[in-house]
């Protein structure tokens, strides 16, 4: 009779934990399943497009954006990262920001009030976990004499897309080290392959909270300016990188054409460039030229009578001050005159106002991402601008390639 009871409740104490592991399994599930409004796209969690166009990228993504700040751990630079969270976890809370301040060298910092700030949205809100899944990395490159928080109107967006967004400060060539005279050769790939390694380590330390959630097997990689250049020069050197975006800068044939290195180097993946008409700093025509020299497939996109600065928030940073320069003069901040036009091409009549070209810029950006992963298979995302952003891209020019 004993033996017959101590069966029956071995019995019922295995049917106990069994039918425990499976609820906990289900609720495993449903924490690694896809968050709403997405699906899995060969292993990577991807916000659903039901009907693909040209202006399907226009709006905010399906998922929140999270915001944190990591270190490189070669030369300590920090590393602006924005990432997919889930809408509930960022409901109510406020926006990160950041202040242009933050960037100028202590000789000049100390012209500047107590409590004065230059601040703007970075647009993602700190502390939050990353969304349940797996995600592709896109590393973003500023300009000469920028910084990582300068383009956020589309690095912060990116996120809410689907993609983890890494974003280094140039220690040789960022607003900092310019302001303070540039004092060697720019270490900008170097740094960007080292924003990659980081994300790798983040995705497999069991300790990070990025743990699992970084696809570094799909990278695209972004720059704006000397960025522009510098991601075309890290696509001819590291296989890493699945596809490159060039936003008013590029090597090979443009004006930033390198002598010597990887950016005398065509690479073989496929690439997006943009640029502005307007723009005084890196002519639209050199943007032409290096266009024609890189590999297919390849897409151009000409914003018009758009500037320098249509790729980045500067133009909006203190705009209902006077926007950068005037702060500066009122601040008795001295600004060298090489950089005048760096602080504010493209940001005053008659060129084309920089909001009024963002969301095309944000629709070609991810769409060439989405596409250039495989996720979307079909160009419906980067045809038909002329037509859907009227008095704002000016041409567009594609070659599919073999």
């Amino acid at each position: 009779m004993q033996g017959r009871e101590g069966r029956a409740a071995r019995n019922a104490l295995v049917a106990i934990v069994a039918s425990t592991i499976v609820v906990l399994a289900g609720s495993t599930a449903a924490l690694a399943g896809p968050v709403p409004g997405t699906e899995i796209v060969r292993g990577d969690t991807v916000p659903t497009v039901t009907h693909l166009g040209p202006t399907s990228f226009t709006r905010p993504g399906p998922l929140g954006v999270g915001e944190t700040t990591l270190t490189l751990p070669t030369d300590g630079a920090p590393v602006e990262v924005w990432y997919p969270a889930t809408r509930a976890s960022v409901a109510g809370k406020p926006v990160a920001t950041y202040d242009v301040a933050t960037w100028l060298p202590p000789s000049l910092k100390k012209l500047i009030p107590a409590g004065y700030t230059v601040s703007y949205p970075s647009g993602g809100v700190v502390g939050v976990p990353v969304a349940p899944g797996r995600y592709p990395l896109a590393v973003f490159s500023h300009g000469f004499a920028g910084f990582r928080d300068q383009s956020t109107f589309l690095t912060a967006r990116l996120a809410s897309w689907g993609f983890v967004v890494a974003a280094p400060d140039h220690l040789s060539r960022d607003l900092t080290e310019v302001l303070g005279g540039p004092k060697g050769a720019t270490t900008d790939v170097a740094d960007l392959m080292a924003t990659i390694s980081l994300m790798g380590a983040q995705d497999a330390s069991a300790s990070s909270p990025f743990h699992g959630h970084v696809d570094t097997r799909r990278v695209g990689a972004v720059g704006h300016s000397a960025g522009g250049a510098a991601v075309e020069a890290l696509a001819a050197t590291d296989p890493r990188v699945t596809t490159f975006i060039g936003l008013a800068g590029a090597t090979v044939g443009s004006s930033l054409q390198s002598t010597s290195g990887p950016g005398t180097v065509v690479p073989h993946q496929p690439g997006l460039l943009m640029s502005g008409t307007s723009d005084q700093v890196v002519s639209h025509i050199g943007m032409i030229a290096a266009y024609g020299r890189l590999h297919s497939p390849k897409r151009l996109i000409l914003l018009r009578g758009a500037g320098h600065l249509v790729f980045a928030d500067l133009c909006e940073v203190g705009s209902s001050r006077g926007g950068l320069l005037s702060i500066a003069a009122v601040l008795h901040v001295p600004v060298p005159a090489s950089l005048v036009p760096l602080a504010s091409d493209g940001c005053r009549p008659p060129d084309l106002a920089p909001p009024r070209a963002w969301p095309v810029i944000r629709q070609a950006v991810t769409a060439q991402l989405r596409y250039a992963f495989r996720f979307d298979t079909s160009t419906a995302g980067l045809v038909g601008l002329r037509a859907a952003y009227p008095g704002v891209v000016s041409a567009t020019r594609a070659s599919p390639g073999p």
